[in-house]
């Protein structure tokens, strides 16, 4: 009888260490888990112009000396008119793979600002929650004081995972912007967490992103865009973000087909929607 005891406390014992060991080795390599940057292709030189668009390649200097890469697209719209998107991308690959995204907001009128968090592409250091937070909103700086852009005049655009990183931009930096939009994204960083690793996922993140938190508190323009067939991060995280959103001016655009990755862009729809979200904001500033 005692030897059996033994036996089965030794094997729970085994248990709990094998877990704890699993834990241990998710919270060291979780930035490993979330971010997979894309490598800048070799030899390849961004071009000053895509069709009409003149593009500008940046160097953002972080408040902790780290440089990372970014691009100015800008539309020949008359400058009364300009809307200015941020651009926050996913947690895969880096800016150049936006391009056919950037190309269908800038044919709606809007300029983009996109940049790579840091290491990805040619950007220093490696990726962090925190450092793509502080990345973004070293981007929002330089758009409010390089290029001179009010932040009632900018849109924060965020896709997958940096749906988390615009509203942590919003959030942080207390100040009113013409929309945020949201495109296939979770109501919280821990939420995802949770769904990869039961139980504790959320609880060893070293930086959420409480998207849903903020959300509630939100009375701006809001665009929510997702597909029903989206295998990555569920289209209920975006109905209850659309649903704890307490604005009177927010639409969700529901994509019926597409997977997660997929070039959504190609559907005139989502261009259809990218010019509504224009209009409203020229109406609204004119009404002003």
């Amino acid at each position: 009888m005692g030897k059996l005891f033994h036996m089965k406390v030794k094997r729970v014992m085994s248990i709990f260490v094998i877990i704890v060991v699993f834990i241990v080795l998710v919270m060291a390599l979780q930035d490993r888990l979330i971010f997979f940057p894309g490598a800048w292709p070799a030899g390849f030189k961004l071009p000053e112009k895509l069709g009409n668009i003149s593009l500008t390649p940046v160097t953002l200097q972080m408040p902790d000396g780290i440089k990372i890469d970014a691009v100015f697209a800008e539309t020949a719209t008359p400058a009364e008119q300009r809307k200015t998107v941020l651009f926050s991308h996913g947690n895969a690959g880096n800016l150049l793979h936006r391009f056919g995204k950037i190309e269908k907001m800038c044919k709606a009128g809007f300029d983009v600002f996109i940049y790579d968090y840091r290491g990805y592409r040619r950007s220093e250091g490696s990726p962090t929650v925190a450092g793509a937070i502080s990345d973004g909103k070293t981007a929002l700086t330089w758009l409010l004081d390089v290029k001179k852009i009010k932040s009632e005049d900018i849109v924060l655009y965020g896709e997958s995972l940096g749906t988390g990183v615009a509203t942590e931009i919003m959030r942080e930096s207390g100040m009113q912007f013409a929309a945020l939009v949201h495109e296939s994204g979770f109501s919280s960083l821990g939420t995802m967490a949770g769904r990869r690793v039961p139980l504790v996922g959320r609880y060893i993140l070293k930086r959420d992103m409480p998207t849903s938190e903020t959300i509630k508190n939100y009375h701006g323009r809001l665009l929510v865009i997702h597909s029903r067939k989206d295998g990555v991060i569920p289209y209920s995280d975006s109905e209850f973000l659309y649903n704890t959103c307490p604005s009177p001016h927010k639409k969700l655009y529901t994509i019926e087909t597409a997977g997660h990755n997929d070039a959504v862009w190609d559907d005139p729809s989502w261009l259809k929607h990218w010019q509504q979200l224009m209009n409203d904001l020229l109406l609204s500033s004119a009404s002003e």
